[in-house]
């Protein structure tokens, strides 16, 4: 069995490092890739770049020669403040520097943590069905009738807004659609002819579906998770701007720096007087989510044969 294991790794290597030949053979889905590695490496470098505490923005509430007092005064980009200052005179460059590593690890978090469980409950749903997979589906249905943002705000206000609820209220709603898009692709595998070969030469349901199933259902997981990332800092910025957001007004993170922006200028007013508070922090929203959705189409289109050039 190890030596079948470690020939199946083996294999998915291989496979692995075709599929990134053909991903970079598209311009698109290979500005998508830079995008992303640019924002990982601005992740792992830029706390330690503007330094102090990895999670707390820089605030200015002194006195300043030539400025004044910019606590409650937005002030705009300047050599002194790159990406200008926002209500309460937190240091928007500060801000997105250290919010990188925030918002990608609490993406990862959610979005691999609720792949796993999708993978796990969908493989049992396909491929045992029964009683046991029809609750496993009726239970995911329950999940997905309830828009996942009201879900979401609904385990805020029971538990409390700190980061750890917001994790896991983003990881309960996450699960079911990876649930439901594994079942799919198994309940086509489980036919394959291959699959019917392991079962006849005696292998057990687990060795099947670990080696055989899950390998060989898992492509379109890849396309949704380079999807979710996006999703998942997008609804934190939601939270945020609605004011059912985990950050107090200190707490490095893109949505929290539109949010005080929105709040302290009553929403209109931050965008018709201090564009810069809005607009910055959403433009770094807007690319990031831009490169995942492009890299997003290329995995698409590299797990995809059909699609294949």
């Amino acid at each position: 069995m190890q030596s079948d294991i470690r020939d199946s790794i083996r294999a998915r290597i291989n496979s692995f490092l075709k599929s990134l030949y053909f991903l970079t053979r598209s311009p698109i889905s290979t500005a998508g890739l830079i995008i992303v590695i640019a924002y990982v490496i601005l992740a792992i470098v830029g706390p330690i770049i503007v330094g102090g505490n990895p999670t707390i923005m820089k605030q200015y509430v002194n006195y300043i020669p030539g400025v004044g007092y910019i606590f409650n005064n937005p002030q705009p980009p300047s050599v002194r403040f790159p990406l200008g200052t926002t209500f309460e005179g937190f240091d928007i460059y500060n801000g997105i520097m250290k919010g990188a590593r925030l918002d990608i690890e609490v993406a990862a978090l959610v979005v691999l943590s609720g792949a796993t469980i999708g993978v796990i409950l969908g493989s049992i749903a396909g491929f045992k069905g029964g009683v046991l997979g029809d609750v496993i589906m009726r239970v995911t249905d329950i999940f997905l009738s309830i828009p996942f943002i009201v879900l979401a705000v609904a385990f805020l206000l029971i538990f409390g807004r700190t980061l750890q609820s917001l994790v896991e209220a983003l990881i309960i709603v996450w699960w079911p659609l990876y649930t439901r898009l594994v079942r799919g692709q198994v309940l086509v595998v489980r036919e394959l002819q291959y699959v019917e070969a392991s079962k006849a030469a005696g292998s057990s349901s687990f060795r099947t579906v670990l080696l055989h199933v899950i390998p060989n259902s898992i492509y379109p997981i890849f396309v949704q998770i380079s999807l979710d990332f996006g999703n998942v800092i997008l609804t934190i910025a939601s939270l945020d701007f609605l004011g059912f957001g985990f950050a107090g007004p200190n707490l490095a993170e893109w949505g929290n720096i539109i949010g005080l922006a929105t709040k302290g200028a009553s929403g209109v007013l931050a965008i018709t007087r201090y564009p810069w508070t809005v607009a910055i922090p959403g433009l770094v929203i807007l690319i990031f989510v831009l490169g995942l959705n492009l890299l997003g189409d290329g995995i698409r289109d590299v797990t995809d044969p059909r699609l294949r050039r």
